[in-house]
């Protein structure tokens, strides 16, 4: 499949998916015990993060991702998403299940983890940079690049 199908497809999609209602008021989620953001080590931080990421990508469970280890005051820097932490979630409800993924790489230093995925069996690149503090998790980008048709690099994304 086209890179340019896949992507027909998945913004095709964005509109059932931006369907789901989001919680009112995330206020009404309950506080998770990682949030609001407590003092932390590097060594707990680095251990938030790798628990969280499993529990996003492999363990497939952003609701309970999202509700354990980010913030009710989370920013989202993503263009494809919108905010707050109850519309990430309601987002990547229905994603996360929903595309083929493999993660070549996952690192944290500092305050910040890296994710790097393959998605859609090598058609697309993606990095998902999150940020935290203490013992929560308060920002995410992501960078995504699709595969060229005639890609001169046989390395390129991976």
């Amino acid at each position: 499949m086209h890179f340019s199908t896949i992507l027909s497809l998945a913004l095709a999609a964005l509109p059932t998916i931006f369907a789901v209602p989001p919680p009112q008021d995330d206020a009404a989620i309950p506080q998770a015990p990682f949030c609001p953001p407590k003092p932390a080590t590097p060594s707990q931080q680095h251990d938030i993060f790798f628990n969280f990421i499993n529990m996003l990508y492999v363990l497939e469970d952003p609701t309970s991702a999202y509700l354990t280890y980010v913030s009710p005051d989370y920013i989202n820097h993503s263009p494809y998403a919108p905010q707050g932490r109850a519309a990430a979630i309601a987002f990547l409800q229905y994603l996360i299940p929903s595309v083929e993924r493999t993660i070549v790489h996952e690192t944290f230093e500092g305050d910040i983890g890296f994710v790097h995925l393959n998605v859609a069996g090598g058609q697309m690149a993606v990095a998902d940079v999150f940020r935290l503090e203490g013992t929560c998790v308060m920002e995410h980008w992501d960078v995504d690049q699709a595969r060229p048709a005639n890609a001169t690099n046989p390395l390129s994304l991976f």
